[in-house]
């Protein structure tokens, strides 16, 4: 694991493309890469997921100011620390084909829990859980989740 964030240290690892700006991006145990990326000045976001050399998913495929309509975006936040279990937990989710992708970043006070990934469900099927690096992590959910369409905040 240290090799894998030495290695980030020296690379960058969020499948950008000249132009974009990383909104939120980190490094899956299994070394892929999740990137959601934004244009200048927001004009669009896109995700994607792999590697430099080996791009698996990225959504939506035609960029443009309508992208953000195709994310939705939720979160939940409790104040409190420990004493009372206090948790943040972010999700971003969007349908491709048949294939549901949820990102997440969550924090649990009482433990406390840092954590964040990517799931790809098919029906009823998880095909690919990648837990994701904490600390691999470039920007956050929080910081990104405004600019998003569609959010639900749950209190």
């Amino acid at each position: 694991m240290n090799i894998l964030l030495l290695l980030m240290a020296f690379l960058d690892t969020s499948l950008k493309i000249s132009g974009e700006e990383v909104g939120y991006s980190f490094i899956t145990e299994d070394g892929s890469v999740v990137s959601f990326l934004t244009g200048s000045q927001n004009e669009y976001i896109v995700l994607r997921f792999g590697s430099p050399d080996s791009i698996l998913i990225e959504f939506p495929h035609e960029v443009s100011s309508s992208s953000w309509d195709q994310f939705s975006c939720s979160s939940y936040f409790r104040p409190g620390g420990e004493q009372n279990e206090g948790l943040e937990i972010y999700t971003i989710t969007f349908l491709l084909n048949d294939s549901l992708i949820e990102v997440y970043e969550n924090y649990y006070a009482a433990e406390p829990v840092y954590e964040t990934g990517i799931i790809v469900t098919v029906g009823q099927d998880t095909v690919y859980h990648g837990t994701g690096v904490f600390d691999s992590r470039v920007g956050s959910m929080n910081q990104i989740q405004n600019s998003f369409h569609q959010q639900e905040v749950l209190n």
